[in-house]
This record gives structure tokens, C-alpha cells and sequence, in this order.
């Protein structure tokens, strides 16, 4: 029992470096968060405080207790400060002048206690004496016996710092954070009853030695165990936010090993987080699939910046589409020290896409079916004109071969005029064709006025038994990349319903303009017709699936034109009236991109058509 004091002073000094390494190295994983090294440097202070106290304690002159005490002056200058910047960032009142201002003031202390002979306990060399404890272990008596200027001003310092910590710790109770603000009142109220006993110890209320040491030990034990309660209940609420979102999510060091992941992760590749620890993707999935996650992680390692990509995770036989949005996580110093990821599974929704797509493209084969049925009589006798031109043709040879010495001129003109008609009823036909066809979009460079104009001239017939007045303005050299069918599809829709529209007209008043012409970087096709237009309700409406202002309209026309044109990256308007000089009816204006040098097909997707 002689030296239980020092044992046990020793033992907590020990007990103050582990919590500043344990913390330390919290601050090391959390690189970010300023608090917990801020309390190991507080710890460690501590722990030299406490040493240098039992070397005090142990001190055999009056020389030795004046030299200890200056050190421990010295660590009471470094630990004050440091429990002011800590309970700031504690209680996250921090008014940094004040902080700055404290510090500077310990510097002062600090190098005043260097600078005085005797330092800032004594103003001159103590007499030496010891001291008994109650169960008989005699120490250096290390109570100073005449207080100087500087030691008092070191106390109201002290005695500062206190106040700001009660005042933080008040702060923080008002703002809701009670458990915080209780756990560091207590840390408070057990040091500052050992700083206490300390003055009475000074002023001789109490005969035993200096406590304050087992006051810093109480206050580093009491936080300590707070902060690791906190930062224990923090992981597990981020733990359970984590598990209870859908998507996956992870985080990877720059090796590759996993360092989380969420329950979404565990149930997606039926393996648990203990398992999944420390393991890079090369011992969990096939070595091509890791190859490709490894690159993506590089990628947001070397550039620093957020990279969004899609993954297809392949597992115990089962292959799913991932939406993955990786991104890294920086130290201090700008150094990226793990590398996190949220993966949304979208296999459902690829496939949901596809068949919307499929679905699309039925409808519009539909409408085009529909359209070019509603032309069959026009395109009858479309056909019909050609194919009696060439029988006539032929018979006119015929006769002609029959006489002696025919004129081989004529018949030669006659043989032209067979294969011009034959190719112009080839010409319709095949137009019909595909346009009647289901096949895989194909997008190329397509001269917008010569595909408008095979459509017009699909329209002829129609166009002439309605009696409809056709004017046509199409500049020539205007190139687009688009699916040269469904441009098609789109000028027959259009056509096709100016022409209904003006049906209950009068015939001297069916007037229909088509136009093409550039505008920068964009083409318009601008279709007028002198039907009796829409409302202004309607003109917000027409766009919309089966929305029609037709008695036996299907609704679908405008919806499938809008359809087709923002697939092409376009966009289609109605516009009012007087741009194209007619007294009423209706204009749809068309915007698509023209085609720039080299370029082939945007990046979006048809549907099959």
C-alpha cells in the first residue's frame, strides 16, 4: 500500500493512452470528423498530465518539485485549450474568436512558466516537504505556498474555460441534444469536483494531496465512453437507414475490399455482410464480371468524379441489369480513400421498356395500316393509270410490229413510255409496301423533300378526287438521319388529317400548303390546311392518346406524329393561322435536327415499326 497512489496514478495514465489511441484512430477512420481527434489530443494531454504528477509526487527536492510542477503547468496549458476546442466541437458552439483568443492566452501561460525561475507556482524556491496519506504512503507535497500574478491569472483561465464549457453544455440541452449535453455535464461536474477539492486541499480545508489528476481521468473516461456509445449507436442507425433502402449500396476501399454493404446487397447476391468483408469482387463473382466492376471503380478513383454506369451482375446462374452511380470519398487532404456505389436494380424496368417499345411500334404499324387502307381506292386507281398506259402502250406496238416497215421511232417512244409507267406503278407499290411492313427501325441520311414528296405523290389520287388545292414549297439538299418510314408515316398522318378536316368545306375553299425549309440547325415541315380548326382546348389536348375532335376519329393520328418526332429528338407544335395566309383552319408545325457532318443516328431507340 506504500505506493498505491503512483500505482494507480500510472495505471490511469495508461488507461488515458489507450483512449487516445482507441479515439486517435477513430479520427484516422473518420477523417472528416474533427471530435474525435481533437479528444485524443485532450487524452493524451491527460495521460502526460497525469505522469508528470506521479514524478512530482515522487520528487526528492525542492529543485525536483519546482522543475515537475513547471511541467505540469506545461501540460495544463496544452490540455485547457485542447477542452475548450473539443467541447466546441462537441456541442457545436463555436465562437472561434473566443476559442483563438483562449489559446493564445495558455501560449502566454506557457511561456511565461518556461521564462520565471521558479515557473508559475512559485515565486521562489519552496521548502521541500512530504506528505502522509491516510493508509500511509508518504508523497512530495506539492501545494504552492505563495501565489503569484501569473499563477492566478493562470487559474482565471482555467476558470474561463470552465465557464465556456458550462455555457456550451447549456446550449446544447436548449437545442434538444439532452443525452449529449448530460453526458458532458456529468464529465464536468465530476472534474470540476476534484478542482474543487484541489483549493481546499491549497487552503488547508482538507489534509490530503492534489485530486485534480483523478478529475481529468474522470472527465476522459465519462467522454469516452459517451462518444463510443454514440459513435456505436450512430453505426447502427446508418446501418439501418442503409438496410432499408431498396437499392444496393456499398463502399469499397482503393484495394477493391468491401467495407459495407447494405441488406439490399445481401439479399440480391444471398450472401451475408460478414462474409462479404474484406473480400474483393474477384472472390465473389467470375473473373470477367470483377474485371469490369474493378475498371468502373478506377475510373471514379483516378477522375474524383461521379460515374454513372450499367452493370449486368451475373450470380449463382442469375443475371441482373443494375443502374449503378458510383462516386468517391475524399480524406482531408484530397485523397480519395474508398470508392461507394448505389445500384438500382432495373431489370424490370429494361424489360417493362422493351415491351412499351414493341407495343409502340404495333400501334404505329397499325395506324399506317390503317392510313394506307383508307387510301386503297386512291391507290387503285393509282395503279390503275399506269397499268392501262402500258397495256394501251403495248397494243399501239403490237399493231404497229403487225404492218410492213414500222416506224421504229414511234415505237421506240412507245417502249419508253411502257417503262416509264411500269416504274411509276413499281414506285407506288413498293412506297405501299413499306409502308404497310413490320420490321426493325433503321435510321440513315434521308433527303427530307424527296421522302415528303413520294408521300404526295402517294396522294395523288386522294388529293384530286377531294378536290384539294395543293401548294408545294420543298427545298431540296435538307438532310436528316431518321427512320425514312416512319417520316413517311408521319407526312401521311398529317396530310391525311388536313384532308379529313376540310371535307365539310366548300370545295372552292380546300386549300392544303406543305412546306420544308431550315432554320438553323433544324428543319420544319410546316402543313396548312382551310378546315374549320380547332379550340383553344383542343389545341392543348390533341396530342393526347384517343383524344379526337372526329366523329369517328381513332385519336391516335397526332399521338403517334408526336411520338415518332420526339424519337427523332424533335418537337411538334400547332401554330396559329395567319403565317400561312389562309382565314382559318390549322398549321402543324414539325422541328427535327438536320443531320451535321458524319453523324448516323441518335443515340435513342426506335421501336420496331
Amino acid at each position: 500500500m506504500n505506493n498505491f497512489l503512483l500505482h494507480a496514478l500510472y495505471v490511469l495514465a495508461g488507461v488515458c493512452a489507450c483512449a487516445a489511441l482507441h479515439h486517435g484512430f477513430i479520427a484516422w477512420r473518420r477523417p472528416l470528423d474533427r471530435m474525435h481527434l481533437l479528444f485524443a489530443a485532450t487524452c493524451l494531454a491527460v495521460a502526460l498530465y497525469v505522469i508528470v504528477k506521479a514524478l512530482g509526487y515522487q520528487a526528492g527536492t525542492a529543485e525536483a518539485v519546482v522543475e515537475m510542477r513547471r511541467w505540469e503547468v506545461t501540460t495544463v496549458t496544452l490540455l485547457f485549450p485542447l477542452l475548450a476546442w473539443f467541447v466546441a466541437d462537441y456541442t457545436r458552439v463555436q465562437p472561434r474568436r473566443f476559442l483563438i483568443g483562449l489559446s493564445l492566452f495558455f501560449a502566454l501561460i506557457f511561456a511565461v512558466n518556461l521564462a520565471l525561475p521558479f515557473g508559475v507556482n512559485f515565486t521562489q524556491l519552496p521548502e521541500f516537504r512530504s506528505i502522509t496519506l491516510p493508509w500511509g504512503e508518504q508523497v512530495t507535497d506539492l501545494r504552492p505556498h505563495r501565489n503569484g500574478a501569473w499563477f492566478n491569472a493562470g487559474w482565471a483561465g482555467m476558470l474561463t474555460t470552465f465557464a465556456f464549457c458550462i455555457f456550451a453544455c447549456a446550449q446544447q440541452y436548449r437545442r434538444g441534444a439532452r443525452q449529449r449535453a448530460m453526458t458532458l455535464a456529468l464529465a464536468l461536474g465530476i472534474f470540476l469536483a476534484f478542482v474543487l477539492t484541489n483549493q481546499a486541499v491549497n487552503h488547508g480545508l482538507l489534509k490530503f494531496t492534489h485530486t485534480a489528476e483523478f478529475g481529468f481521468i474522470a472527465l476522459v473516461i465519462v467522454m469516452s465512453l459517451g462518444l463510443s456509445r454514440e459513435l456505436r449507436d450512430s453505426g447502427r442507425r446508418m446501418k439501418d437507414v442503409l438496410d432499408n433502402v431498396p437499392a444496393i449500396v456499398f463502399m469499397k476501399d482503393p484495394g477493391g475490399r468491401y467495407l459495407l454493404v447494405n441488406r439490399a446487397f445481401e439479399h440480391a447476391l444471398r450472401i451475408s455482410s460478414d462474409a462479404v468483408a474484406g473480400k474483393t469482387d474477384y472472390e465473389i463473382f467470375p473473373a470477367r464480371l470483377a474485371d469490369t466492376l474493378r475498371v468502373n471503380d478506377r475510373r471514379v478513383l483516378e477522375s474524383g468524379m461521379i460515374l454513372e454506369v450499367d452493370e449486368v451482375i451475373e450470380h449463382e446462374g442469375r443475371a441482373r441489369s443494375y443502374r449503378s452511380l458510383k462516386f468517391p470519398l475524399f480524406d482531408p487532404y484530397g485523397e480519395p480513400y474508398a470508392v461507394c456505389g448505389v445500384s438500382t436494380d432495373v431489370t424490370e424496368t429494361l424489360k417493362a421498356r422493351e415491351e412499351m417499345r414493341q407495343l409502340r411500334g404495333q400501334l404505329w404499324h397499325a395506324d399506317r395500316v390503317a392510313r394506307t387502307g383508307a387510301l386503297s381506292a386512291s391507290l387503285a386507281h393509282e395503279l390503275n393509270q399506269p397499268l392501262a398506259a402500258v397495256l394501251s402502250n403495248a397494243q399501239a406496238a403490237l399493231r404497229m410490229l403487225a404492218v410492213t416497215n414500222p416506224d421504229l421511232r414511234e415505237i421506240r417512244e412507245i417502249l419508253d413510255d411502257i417503262v416509264r409507267d411500269d416504274k411509276r406503278a413499281s414506285a407506288v407499290i413498293s412506297s405501299l409496301l413499306a409502308m404497310a411492313r413490320r420490321q426493325e427501325s433503321a435510321r440513315s441520311r434521308i433527303d427530307l423533300a424527296e421522302t415528303l414528296q413520294e408521300v404526295l405523290n402517294l396522294l395523288r389520287s386522294e388529293l384530286t378526287e377531294q378536290q384539294v388545292e395543293v401548294a408545294i414549297d420543298l427545298s431540296t439538299g435538307c438532310m436528316i438521319v431518321a427512320d425514312k418510314v416512319q417520316i413517311q408515316q408521319l407526312a401521311l398522318n398529317l396530310a391525311m388529317n388536313a384532308i379529313e378536316a376540310m371535307k365539310n368545306m366548300g370545295k372552292e375553299c380546300r386549300h392544303l400548303q406543305f412546306s420544308v425549309a431550315t432554320s438553323g440547325d433544324q428543319a420544319h415541315i410546316r402543313v396548312s390546311d382551310s378546315g374549320p380548326g380547332i379550340t383553344e382546348q383542343d389545341r392543348e389536348a390533341v396530342f393526347e392518346p384517343f383524344y379526337t375532335t372526329k366523329p369517328n376519329g381513332t385519336g391516335m393520328g397526332l399521338s403517334v406524329c408526336r411520338a415518332i418526332v420526339e424519337a427523332h429528338g424533335g418537337k411538334i407544335r400547332l401554330e396559329p393561322q395567319p403565317e400561312s395566309g389562309l382565314t382559318a383552319g390549322l398549321t402543324v408545325v414539325v422541328a427535327l435536327p438536320l443531320a451535321t457532318a458524319g453523324s448516323m443516328a441518335p443515340e435513342m431507340p426506335l421501336a420496331r415499326s
